[in-house]
């Protein structure tokens, strides 16, 4: 049980205009979430923002925020961590695109005028690893890999990721894959046909620089690591409406939240949990 929320996490309610993004939306995700929420007329799960400096950078909750946004919502709960903390690992998704083959994608390149090349996936992971401009796309079921170059001018890299990932996103399916899974294991229990993507590694600096710049992350390639997420809060969205006696909305806050903890309705869990309600 929580007995003490300061020691275990950070809720606060802030001014969604205040929030920088690093990263776009993803519009099927949107659709479904807005749905969601829209319906439910709860916010579940807070989003997370990265305090650095002064500024709020949100790191996980792009499509919770623009659909808190497009309620109307003026006020967002977030989580809010300290994102200088070596605590907060910032890794990658990889994205596992089916019934997509490479032909398809080198049919894309020549149009949009990316150099490519035919690589071993060990070479790729090699180049990928030690140079931070490239794309590495393999065949699930088929031994071939191929190293998409990108721009080594960061803006113009940014959109070109823009670029292609629009060339799938809402006409194919995918899955989100962790970048500690195997490609080896991907090949062994993956059912359908299909293409691994695997994205240049970002760092905290570049997301900081992101967030101030006019050009984002497509949706779904960063994963920020950190402890003790709060889920399942069920706050009514009537609450967020408007920014007017936000220092009373703080309070009201806190006294919600020490009222769950002090009834029992918080938990903590340590281990690996898989969910199956999304």
């Amino acid at each position: 049980m929580i007995n003490y929320t300061a020691n275990f996490f950070k809720l606060e309610l802030l001014k969604i205009s205040e929030i920088k993004l690093h990263e776009t939306t993803e519009c099927n995700r949107l659709r479904n979430i807005f749905d969601r929420i829209s319906k439910s007329n709860y916010l579940m799960n807070p989003v997370i923002v990265g305090k650095y400096k002064n500024d709020y950078l949100l790191i996980d909750g792009a499509n919770r925020l623009s659909t808190l946004k497009e309620i109307g919502c003026k006020l967002a709960i977030a989580q809010v961590i300290n994102y200088t903390d070596n605590k907060i690992k910032l890794k990658k998704w990889n994205h596992l695109v089916y019934e997509l083959d490479i032909e398809k994608i080198i049919e894309f390149c020549n149009l949009n005028k990316l150099k490519f090349e035919y690589l071993n996936r060990p070479s790729a992971e090699k180049k990928q690893k030690n140079e931070f401009h490239y794309i590495i796309v393999s065949d699930i079921k088929k031994n071939e890999t191929i190293l998409i170059h990108l721009s080594k001018k960061f803006d113009a890299m940014l959109k070109e990721l823009n670029l292609f990932t629009k060339f799938y996103f809402s006409i194919y399916n995918f899955d989100r894959s962790e970048e500690e899974i195997k490609f080896s294991d991907l090949k062994k229990h993956t059912r359908k046909k299909g293409i691994l993507i695997e994205f240049p590694n970002f760092n905290k600096n570049q997301i900081i620089e992101i967030a101030n710049n006019k050009h984002k992350i497509p949706a779904g390639i960063t994963r920020h690591i950190l402890d003790n997420r709060v889920l399942h809060l069920r706050y009514e969205l009537w609450r967020l409406m408007d920014d007017k006696r936000i220092e009373q909305k703080k309070k009201d806050l806190e006294k919600y939240l020490n009222n769950k903890i002090d009834n029992n309705k918080v938990r903590q869990y340590r281990e690996s949990v898989i969910v199956f309600d999304e």
